[in-house]
């Protein structure tokens, strides 16, 4: 009777051993999880992940006003006649609306790193408004390119 005892102690420390490393796994799994679950608020934050627009077609192409245009000639341009700011997803949209054109396997990336680099040297402000962050042009920049335009220049030349 010893023997069996000891027997079925063996295997109920075996099967609490067991029990110990998978509940270890499912912690493990819950931490993995909140971390990506808080990098997918940071991306829906910033505008970067919006899943309701995974399946979205993209925006019929309306003209071809910067098919030849630099990608911050056109994004400068889209800017300059909007106060309100518009998310980068919005430029992608316009940039694709009016036939810029790339070569790149991923134009909304380029976008949002070329907003990113022109916020870096003043070319564009932005702001927060409802969770998703806005460009737009600052006051000077907007101010200077409403001059030039009317004397048929940009701030590109």
């Amino acid at each position: 009777m010893t023997e069996h005892r000891t027997d079925l102690g063996a295997l109920v420390k075996k099967y609490d051993q067991i029990i110990l490393g998978l509940e270890n796994q499912i912690t493990e799994a819950k931490r993995k999880k909140e971390i990506v679950m808080q990098a997918i608020n940071l991306l829906e934050k910033e505008g970067i992940l919006e899943q309701d627009k995974l399946f979205e077609l993209p925006p019929i192409q309306l003209s071809e006003k910067y098919a030849e245009a630099s990608m911050s000639e056109a994004i400068q341009d889209i800017l300059k006649s909007i106060d309100h700011g518009l998310s980068a997803e919005e430029i992608h949209t316009e940039l694709t609306r009016h036939g810029y054109k790339s070569k790149s396997q991923n134009l909304k990336r380029d976008v949002y790193t070329r907003m990113y680099r022109l916020g870096q040297i003043g070319k564009l402000s932005s702001f927060k408004e409802g969770g998703v962050k806005k460009y737009k042009l600052p006051e000077k920049e907007k101010e200077a390119k409403g001059e030039q335009k009317e004397q048929g220049l940009t701030l590109d030349q």
